[in-house]
């Protein structure tokens, strides 16, 4: 996949492209990328997605909680997968966000990228807002330009129709395996393990905290889960505890993960947990004992799968 970062310099040829944040690559947006992949081929037309390098919402959001479904990288490798062949990271900023969607085809698609078929979705809005703006004038717009418009159509889970938003939602309520039949694959988080205060190993229970690579990636609901690790090449069962540990009266949120039956050096060490299921919700208990035998249950769960 060719990723194209500065438009000025990009040599634009004929394609057919879609606009969006793609954040989380779910399975709503393989869909559209298979609708304008089926249409593209008719004319001969490769894939272009058109994104952007920043998620736009940070643009007006100084101090936004963690959102992100898909570091930048992890998206990019998904849109390939997805069968995109061209992908442009275009840094939004404010006089990009004051572009009405008119100026933004024929200044941005048409006369840097070429874009000759252009498929939007159908719940999706580009350009500056305005009232009650949609595929219609989409359409219309396109016509002025010499570019065909079309809409996609949602994709449904369970009569869900399947966007971004229907994730964090599946996600804030702990929901990871409604969150995983959403995106067609787990949730997952990437990171560094770092040094905590030791109490997992005081427990007999010794954990890996972890840094996130992506501080604005968003986390599952609070709670204890069953996670697959992967680390070294090499992927082991885990049990992840997202919180602040009250009973041993911890005040920061911390990821923390116990992988089974492991004891090796991984300190500064890249990790990647992906949930498999949510297994409780943090708990503060009357003694360490109860807190250790908790654990011993929730690791006997997941080794034996119940």
């Amino acid at each position: 996949m060719q990723i194209v970062t500065e438009i000025l310099q990009y040599d634009k040829k004929p394609c057919a492209a879609t606009i969006g944040s793609f954040d989380g690559v779910h399975r709503g947006h393989v869909a559209m990328l298979g609708e304008l992949r089926a249409a593209a081929d008719v004319k001969g037309l490769p894939l272009m997605a058109v994104t952007f390098a920043r998620h736009p919402r940070m643009l007006f959001c100084d101090a936004c909680d963690p959102f992100l479904l898909t570091p930048l990288d992890a998206k990019l490798q998904l849109l390939e997968a997805a069968g995109v062949d061209i992908c442009v990271l275009l840094d939004f900023d404010h006089e990009m966000a004051s572009l009405s969607a008119s100026q933004f085809m024929e200044d941005v698609l048409v006369e840097r990228l070429g874009v000759q078929l252009l498929a939007v979705g159908y719940d999706h809005h580009f350009g500056k807002p305005v009232p009650n703006e949609g595929l219609e004038q989409y359409i219309a717009i396109g016509k002025e330009m010499g570019v065909e418009v079309f809409g996609t159509h949602p994709f449904f889970v369970d009569d869900v129709a399947v966007s971004s938003t229907t994730v964090r939602r599946a996600l804030d309520a702990g929901d990871v395996a409604l969150a995983a039949s959403f995106m067609g694959r787990p949730h997952a988080l990437s990171g560094t393990v770092v040094h905590g205060a030791g109490i997992g190993h005081k427990l007999g229970f010794p954990t890996a905290n972890i840094s996130l690579a992506d501080k604005m990636q968003m986390l599952p609901l609070d709670g204890v889960y069953e996670v697959d690790v992967l680390i070294g090449g090499e992927t082991r069962k885990g049990v992840m505890n997202i919180g602040v540990k009250p009973t041993v009266c911890g005040k920061e949120r911390t990821l923390e993960v116990y992988i089974i039956e492991f004891d090796g050096d991984i300190y500064d060490k890249e990790i990647t947990v992906t949930f498999v299921r949510r297994l409780r919700g943090e708990q503060s208990f009357d003694s360490i004992n109860a807190l250790r035998f908790q654990i011993e249950v929730d690791v006997a769960r997941v080794k034996r799968g119940i």
